[in-house]
């Protein structure tokens, strides 16, 4: 089929360009105005939640630090005038707080006369009455946090400065407790600058615009209040706008004021971070549209071949099955009316082939049943003469074990013989209702011996609460016997024979498995046909009976083997009212 001619293909071809651009074209839209606000709310959203995490972590270090100015006044250490006991009482304060790093204690005048550790020997009677945060406390009576202060050490530290008042509620002397900023483990895990995004960040300010927290260290300590967003904090404001930062870039902040401490907590990321998902969403989106014009022609072509191949190969098959050749199938390509059609089209190949395999089968059976009646009728008689002819002999002084081997074989033909007479002309059923456990347990009392002799060990496992089971007893217990028997001469070198009974929906279920040594693959199919059996000595007879006798009871035989692990014989027959014998 020349398919660049075809009408249909161009049809098919230009309706799905259409679409596809359409659709692009759509997208394009689409993202445009949705993946930047969608961004945008996103980082918002992180910004926020950053902020107010750092805010709780920053609120909850303030109220354990103004814990401080209670225990420091009531400390015994700090009311004496001895600076061995103000030593303890600092070293004492620094090992239980995680917070504080360095203390000393001045007198009110603000010199220094106690310290802790020993580095800060050198501040001894150093004048530190001009520091703010000694002046506000020496003032207010009150502990104060200080903003960020840079002390002689060249560290940058945050100062609670707490009087210590005497029994005329004047202040005797200062505490003041360092936190340094930048060595504090504890500290800077908690108020840490966290990343947002590639290039976001966050940092806090003191109540005068002086950097606390940074991602770079560098930056601690410096002024920033020139900063918009910073402006607001020392305002006391809160919120979330897009500012520019000290460095001129535009920034989406989140910033949030501690009352407490009079901070402010700012997380930022750059508003060119949020087309970056567009961009790349717009670049992959061009690459998708090219490689789609060129995959699409190519599907095309392959789709306007795909509609007439298996019509032209249906019809080969079609021919091939006129001239004989009955294995050749259709290919079931899909689910489309062609695919539907093929599939029947198999469907009846494999009913054509059934029905002559029916018909086979029952060719043989008839031939079966006239020779297995003829022979049975010429051979009964005399049989039965035989039998007690050598019983007789027996009893003299011959060699008993000639006469043994005659009387088995005899016995095998005899037999053979019963299941030529039921092929040729089975017995009239009497069906009654009966219980598959004392059946199959009548069945074992039966084969038990020969489940001995073959160190066969039974497991049973039948369910007594079973229904009855509308069937002909004796022709039952024969299929029993037919399959266990086998099952037992499966396993010469014994194993072990598993027998099961139970009610599946609206049937009883009886599996009988073996541990022998299984069936191949490729004589299953031939299963229960006559003549034919696994066993070097066996007619085929016996399994062929057990078949018919299941199916004349409505039921089904199913057989499962693995060469070399087992047999499991499965039969299912149905739980119904009385039928028709």
């Amino acid at each position: 089929m020349n398919w660049i001619r075809s009408r249909i293909f161009w049809k098919i071809y230009i309706i799905n360009l259409v679409v596809i651009f359409a659709l692009l074209a759509l997208m394009f839209m689409i993202a445009r105005m949705s993946l930047p606000q969608i961004t945008k709310e996103q980082y918002r959203h992180m910004t926020d939640k950053t902020v107010l995490r750092m805010k709780e972590q920053i609120v909850q270090i303030a109220e354990d630090l103004n814990k401080f100015e209670q225990y420091v006044q009531d400390d015994p250490h700090f009311r004496v005038n001895d600076a061995k006991q103000w030593s303890k009482g600092l070293e004492h304060i620094i090992k239980i707080s995680p917070y504080i790093d360095s203390a000393t204690i001045l007198d009110s005048n603000g010199y220094v006369k106690g310290f802790y550790p020993k580095d800060l020997r050198h501040l001894l009677n150093y004048d530190l009455s001009k520091r703010e945060y000694f002046q506000q406390a020496l003032q207010t009576k009150k502990a104060y946090f200080s903003d960020v202060v840079s002390a002689d050490t060249g560290r940058y530290l945050l100062v609670i400065s707490v009087p210590v008042l005497n029994e005329q509620n004047e202040v005797e002397r200062v505490v003041n407790l360092s936190m340094r900023i930048e060595q504090n483990n504890l500290f800077r895990s908690i108020v840490r600058s966290f990343q947002i995004g590639e290039h976001g960040y966050t940092f806090i300010v003191d109540r005068n615009g002086n950097i606390i927290s940074h991602p770079s260290k560098k930056r601690i300590g410096d002024n920033v209040a020139e900063n918009a967003v910073v402006q607001k904090l020392l305002r006391g404001q809160s919120g979330y706008e897009e500012v520019v930062n000290t460095e001129g870039v535009a920034m989406l902040a989140s910033y949030a004021y501690i009352p407490i401490l009079q901070w402010g907590v700012v997380a930022q990321v750059p508003v060119s971070e949020i087309y970056k998902p567009y961009v790349l969403f717009e670049k992959a989106l061009w690459f998708a549209s090219i490689a789609a014009f060129f995959i699409l022609s190519l599907l095309t072509a392959l789709y306007a071949h795909q509609i007439v191949h298996p019509i032209r190969r249906l019809c080969d098959v079609a021919e091939a099955v006129a001239k004989g050749k009955k294995h050749v199938r259709a290919d079931e390509t899909d689910r489309t009316e062609i695919g539907i059609l093929a599939k029947r089209f198999n469907y009846m190949i494999d009913s054509i082939q059934q029905s002559e395999e029916l018909l086979r089968k029952s060719e043989k059976l008839a031939v079966v049943g006239e020779l297995a009646a003829g022979v049975a009728h010429e051979i009964r008689n005399p049989l039965t003469s035989l039998k007690g002819f050598i019983q007789l002999l027996k009893e003299g002084e011959r060699n008993q074990t000639y006469f043994d081997i005659i009387e088995a074989e005899l016995e095998r033909l005899n037999e053979i013989v019963d299941e030529f007479l039921l092929l040729g002309k089975p017995h009239p059923t009497k069906k009654a209702y009966s219980r598959v456990s004392e059946m199959l347990q009548h069945v074992m009392k039966l084969l038990e011996g020969q489940a001995l002799l073959h160190h066969v060990t039974v497991q049973y496992f039948v369910d007594e609460q079973l229904p009855l089971l509308y069937c002909d007893e004796n022709q039952l217990k024969q299929v029993f016997i037919n399959i266990i028997k086998n099952a037992i001469e499966a396993m010469p070198n014994g194993g072990i024979l598993r027998i099961e009974a139970k009610q599946r929906l609206d049937s009883i279920l009886i599996c009988i498995t073996d541990e022998g040594c299984g069936i191949p693959k490729e004589r299953m199919a031939k299963l229960g046909e006559p003549f034919y059996s696994t066993k070097e000595k066996g007619t085929g007879l016996g399994l062929m009976v057990s078949f018919k006798i299941v199916e004349a009871h409505g039921g089904k035989m199913k057989i499962h083997s693995e060469e070399g692990k087992g047999t499991t014989v499965c039969l299912i027959f149905p739980i119904s009212s009385k039928q028709e014998d």
